[in-house]
């Protein structure tokens, strides 16, 4: 049974060589390969939740809450090492969800995830332009994305739905649950096992739905288990990583309220492989298949091999990737002329 310190005690985590603990948690070869390329010396750990100022970390035998130092951005689902009860070193990350916030930008909310699940209601109609937006975010975050069609017992005909999604999103998968009656949880327990997921997907979808189900039988952190009369009522109020029955694990974490499409992610060509395939054969290679002569994508949509409307919502989404690589230089420049300026300012000051 796994274990926890109260904020106060200490629990050594497992010596460095045995990381028998770790698998449970997702270490694999390429996590080893990374601590042995680490400067870094330290403990290898999973961040399980992040508490502000300290982060609990597992190694799989037993948990502590550790410091870190404020340079270090971390997220639930990092691997660090760490030694006297602080985080000396971060591993390179495999994927990570972000969160665009005004006040302070892009923060990281979730890392090393392998599997997004993209929740829709059934109850409600769905857009078009919403659900591949949705998946070629989980691709841009170098997570494998799937739908997952909740509330399927709302709906009169649920297959002809899941048709059409998939037509939409090729070769994704899409699985049809229903709390209600249980149906596809079995599918996404499948998915999840040996894996780390998290969820997104529109307000009222249906996702605490899915984590309280998931989470049933959690095999839960000694010390933060839920009172008996609030289990399977979970209510997220921080990010936390949860192992699961089958030895998956979920990251809950608080709802995302807007998702930018990646300048340098490659979300948009995963989701339209087609087009991406058709454009090698274009005349240019700098074809942008607006209204260049030769262009083998504008001849797919005249001989009806490629929908126009499908090839609109390409179009979205690269003006889209264009306008944020775009907002991205812009605040590199503006971030590097306030580093001149204070640097200036920091040099004027010595001469006085």
């Amino acid at each position: 049974m796994w274990t926890i310190s109260s904020p106060t005690s200490t629990v050594h985590l497992a010596d460095s060589t045995d990381l028998g603990g770790l698998v449970s948690l997702g270490w694999g070869d390429e996590w080893g390969e990374k601590l042995a390329a680490s400067p870094f010396d330290g403990t290898p750990a999973r961040v399980a939740r992040h508490d502000g100022v300290k982060v609990m970390v597992s190694d799989g035998e037993s948990v502590l809450h550790a410091t870190f130092p404020r340079s270090m951005q971390l997220a639930v689902g990092d691997w660090v090492q760490v030694k006297n009860e602080t985080i000396s070193g971060l591993l390179e990350r495999t994927s990570q969800l972000e969160r665009d916030s005004a006040e302070s930008g892009p923060q990281i909310i979730a890392a090393n995830v392998d599997l997004v699940l993209v929740v829709f209601g059934a109850d409600r109609p769905l857009k078009r332009n919403k659900v591949l937006r949705f998946v070629a975010f989980a691709w841009d975050i170098g997570a494998r994305p799937v739908v997952v069609v909740s509330k399927i017992d709302l709906h009169e005909d649920s297959s002809q739905l899941v048709s059409g999604i998939e037509s939409w999103v090729g070769d994704v998968d899409v699985i049809e649950t229903s709390i209600e009656d249980g149906v596809g949880m079995d599918k996404l327990f499948a998915l999840l096992s040996g894996r780390t997921g998290t969820l997104i997907g529109e307000s009222g979808a249906g996702k605490s739905s899915i984590v309280n189900a998931l989470m049933e039988d959690e095999v839960a952190w000694i010390g933060d288990v839920r009172e008996r009369d609030a289990k399977g009522r979970h209510t997220t109020t921080h990010r936390e990583l949860h192992l699961l029955p089958g030895g998956g694990m979920i990251i809950d974490n608080p709802g995302i309220r807007s998702l930018g499409l990646s300048s340098e992610g490659e979300g948009v060509e995963q989701l339209f492989s087609d087009i991406e395939e058709l454009a090698i054969a274009c005349r240019f290679r700098d074809c942008a298949h607006r209204t260049e002569p030769g262009c083998a994508v504008l001849a797919a949509i005249e001989t009806g091999d490629l929908a126009s409307d499908r090839w609109n919502a390409y179009c979205r989404f690269i003006d889209e990737q264009t306008e944020s690589s775009a907002r991205a230089q812009s605040k590199q420049r503006l971030k590097n002329a306030r580093k001149e300026a204070a640097a200036a300012q920091r040099a004027r000051d010595r001469d006085m």
